[in-house]
This record gives C-alpha cells, structure tokens and sequence, in this order.
C-alpha cells in the first residue's frame, strides 16, 4: 500500500493552508506554491478536487484565496485522502469486485482488518491535529 503523491502533497498543502491563515482568511495558491515548494498547477488540481469534496472554499479577486470549508478538527486525513484517491487499498483482497476468491478465501480479513485500522487511524487525526503539532503540541485557538 502506498499513499499517492497527490494525496501527500495535499495534506502538505492544507497543512500550509492553516500554517498561512487559511482558517480564517483567504491564502492565494501561489503563497502554497511557495510555503512548501509545489507547483502552482499542481495546486491547481489538488484545490479543485479538495473544493469538490468541500475541504476547501474558494474565492475570487484581489482578496480572494482558499480557506477551510470547516473548522480544521472537522477535516480528517482519510477526507483528504479519499478526495484525492478513493479509499485506501491495501490489497484486491478486501473487495469482493476485484477479488475471485473473496467469499471462499479463509485470510481475506487479514486484509480487511488491515484496511480498518488504516481507515481508522486517517480518521482520527484532523487538520487541528497538525498545526497542534505544529506548535509543539501546544493547543491552538479554533475559529
């Protein structure tokens, strides 16, 4: 199993979207560029898709930029993730779909219980978590 690039780099993104202000003012693409080396382009499809899923909020005009859709303890990483991917896949084994030997396979929940524990722990650390950790682990004023 492994976590795309575009998934990664929007984490980093929304991470440097915080870091810059982004939940509670507007922070422009180009400042996200710039904070964590990233292709303004790349942004570009990374914020579309997040904007889809409602993580984000876009404005346009001289104070436009991107904010978080909701406060950063109600966005999770597996949100993140599953905007830019889909549900993480740890083998064709947990997916009755792409599995021929699913109903009659004695370890396929091995699998699957692999796929929960991932799942599980994406979903219990939120975009306040980071930027807490940020801090040193110091709590931090939600909006």
């Amino acid at each position: 199993m492994k976590i795309t690039t575009k998934s990664r780099y929007a984490i980093r993104s929304i991470f440097a979207l915080v870091l810059l202000g982004g939940d509670e003012k507007p922070v422009t693409l180009t400042q996200i560029a710039d904070y964590e080396d990233i292709s303004r382009k790349y942004l570009e499809q990374i914020f579309i898709r997040l904007k889809k899923s409602k993580i984000v909020e876009g404005s346009r005009g001289a104070q436009g930029g991107y904010v978080l859709a909701r406060p950063a303890n109600m966005i999770t990483l597996k949100e993140v993730i599953y905007a830019m991917d889909g549900p993480v896949s740890v083998s064709d084994c947990t997916n009755e779909t792409q599995c021929d030997n699913f109903s009659t396979c004695g370890i396929n929940w091995l699998w699957s219980g692999l796929k929960k524990t991932v799942d599980n722990y994406l979903e219990n650390i939120t975009i306040y978590d980071l930027k807490r950790q940020a801090t040193g682990g110091k709590n931090v004023d939600l909006p």
